[in-house]
């Protein structure tokens, strides 16, 4: 596959259902198929981390990172529902691959994002040539407390008998992203831990400092990051945890790519492996990350652009 020795950088203001949509394009050869890549959260683009650790897919795709309604290069306006999020994420494939002159794209899902891009996968298979779950998503609820007795079985490990009373005092149930004594809890612990975003440690200066320095980004689409993790989105966030990915699991059949990190206390490892099973596609494959948390791309950026390249040799020409 050819490609220029050089990057071009293209950023783009769209109007999709009646709202803005901000999105990046990298490319070395726009003859490249494409690749979308939907961020997680809600809220939480992924273009400053992918930019400050210089994960570049270019070599192989034309890139195209898409912030959500609400946050980053898309406004202050979010999507009423998982649903919208959906159909905007359909009519911005049709616009990409219109103008790209592609058949399909390539979809590249993080956390939250897998929801998205699952539904996407079930409804418009059509659009997808594969399917890339990085921290995929199967049943949010038990997700969550799979996280809540690892951390239980982290602190008896270390003998922290007061973090461990504090904890056994929780009760998850769908309500579980309104408690915010249980969110600093998770906070902290997966952080102290290492198994957040990064295993090699992650904290919120760092984060912050990543977004102040993204490149092609205005000073007010940073701050929108940051007005969009502090304000939230509370009906994206109630209807996350009531999600249920594997009751639609057996009914997809696009190619399908699931990447995890071992580590990772946000999308466990065991959740993804249930999903993975469950899959109806006939192609299907499962890497293991193991030195990585939540964001392989990261903490294992070779492997992971090795498995990205392995992903489109099959179509190279």
């Amino acid at each position: 596959m050819k490609h220029n020795t050089s990057k071009q950088v293209k950023k783009e203001y769209l109007t999709i259902n009646r709202k803005r949509h901000g999105i990046m394009i990298e490319s070395r050869d726009w003859s490249n198929p494409v690749l979308l890549i939907i961020h997680g959260g809600p809220g939480f683009p992924l273009y400053p981390f992918m930019s400050a650790h210089h994960v570049d897919l270019t070599k192989h795709y034309t890139v195209v990172y898409w912030d959500q309604p609400g946050t980053g290069m898309s406004g202050v306006r979010t999507a009423p529902s998982i649903q919208a999020l959906v159909e905007d994420a359909h009519q911005l494939i049709l616009y990409l691959t219109t103008t790209l002159h592609q058949s399909k794209v390539y979809l590249m899902c993080h956390s939250f994002g897998t929801i998205i891009g699952t539904h996407l996968a079930h409804q418009y298979p059509q659009c997808i040539a594969t399917y890339i779950g990085v921290g995929q998503l199967g049943h949010v609820l038990k997700n969550e407390h799979r996280i809540l007795n690892q951390i239980k079985m982290f602190a008896h490990q270390e003998g922290d008998h007061e973090g461990l009373q504090l904890l056994e005092k929780i009760r998850l149930d769908y309500d579980f992203h309104t408690n915010k004594y249980y969110r600093l809890l998770r906070d902290w612990y997966t952080e102290r831990y290492k198994s957040g975003f990064s295993s090699r440690g992650y904290g919120l200066l760092k984060m912050i400092q990543v977004i102040l320095k993204t490149p092609h980004y205005t000073l007010r689409e940073r701050l929108n990051i940051f007005r969009s993790g502090l304000v939230g989105s509370p009906h994206l966030n109630r209807e996350m945890t009531h999600t249920n990915l594997l009751d639609i699991a057996q009914e997809i059949w696009v190619p399908i790519v699931i990447m995890q990190g071992v580590h990772d206390m946000q999308t466990t490892l065991e959740e993804s492996r249930i999903f993975f099973e469950k899959l109806g596609s006939r192609y299907k494959r499962y890497y293991y990350f193991q030195d990585a948390a939540h964001a392989p791309f990261v903490d294992e950026t070779e492997k992971f652009l090795f498995i990205m390249k392995e992903i489109i040799d099959p179509h190279a020409t």
